[in-house]
């Protein structure tokens, strides 16, 4: 099957045009959307009107849903849902905490594997989400950075990684969470693809085997590389938007947003995020 879909930048995101999820959830298309997304890294799916269990029924096609560690941001339904928004009476140090580059669950021995956002409501103004393209970094790498980090392995841990231009740094009274402190390879190779990306995320702050000065330089570089802008697009999601990232070929960064209640500042987003390979791309790892 062929989708009719085109490309939001030359190096990653695709846009999926006339889809109807609620009525067409066949292997045949969920595997061509699997496809598109594993070689574009982002796809969007306008348009859609899914109830709350169609999501999750969809959800399920790009691996197992997770249960979000906070339970007051879960749908009481339907815990695979997290709701994000910018509610005005949000806690300071729990505001704009994704507005750094970033692939999620990396901190986690086992990283997440597909990340979906559904646009429910959209300020008129901001809100986008800016995604880059590991896979694409990691093949301009001159030969010789290629030779120098094949092989390294990174030690992962939340808000310690080297910031670099952009982002913003975690709020120091934002509460503490207990992660596994995980090791990565520093060239992550795709389990579906088998093609090679960067895998520093926004969570790699020490490399095995390298004094601590030259892996935080070879981090920023690194994460610096990535983020260039041949290697990025942007995208808002709107109501009815399915937006879903792979954290394996992509890392994504949030923008400040206010936070507000009045009308045409809220937003509010369902995301939900998987582990695991898609039942339908078994037998595709190399």
């Amino acid at each position: 099957m062929v989708l009719d879909s085109i490309n939001l930048s030359p190096a990653v995101g695709s846009l999926v045009r006339g889809l109807n999820l609620p009525e067409d959830m066949s292997d045949e298309t969920m595997r061509a959307l699997l496809d598109l997304l594993f070689d574009r890294g982002v796809i969007v799916i306008p348009g859609q009107t899914l109830s709350d269990s169609e999501y999750v029924r969809f959800a399920r096609f790009f691996g197992q849903p997770l249960e979000f560690f906070i339970p007051e941001h879960r749908n009481a339904e339907h815990p695979e849902i997290i709701r994000i928004n910018n509610d005005a009476a949000t806690p300071a140090a729990m505001r704009d905490g994704a507005v750094h580059w970033h692939s999620d669950s990396s901190y986690e021995t086992v990283p997440g594997a597909v990340t979906m956002l559904f646009g429910r409501e959209a300020p008129d103004e901001g809100g986008e989400t800016h995604f880059a393209s590991t896979s694409a970094a990691y093949a301009d790498l001159s030969e010789i950075m290629k030779a120098r980090i094949d092989g390294l392995v990174a030690r992962h841990e939340l808000a310690r990684a080297p910031w670099i231009e952009g982002e913003t740094q975690p709020d120091p009274d934002r509460p503490p969470r207990k992660t596994d402190a995980p090791e990565h390879p520093l060239v992550m190779i795709h389990p579906v693809t088998g093609r090679p990306g960067i895998f520093t995320s926004g969570t790699a702050y020490a490399i095995n085997g390298m004094d601590d000065a030259e892996a935080t330089d070879l981090i920023r570089e690194l994460r610096e590389h990535i983020v260039e802008p041949a290697y990025r697009t942007s995208y808002k999601v709107r109501p009815g938007d399915i937006v879903l990232w792979d954290n394996f070929g992509t890392v994504h960064c949030a923008s400040p947003i206010e936070y507000s209640n009045e009308n045409g500042k809220r937003r509010l987003l369902h995301r939900i995020s998987t582990k695991g390979l898609p039942r339908l791309c078994a037998g595709k790892i190399a």
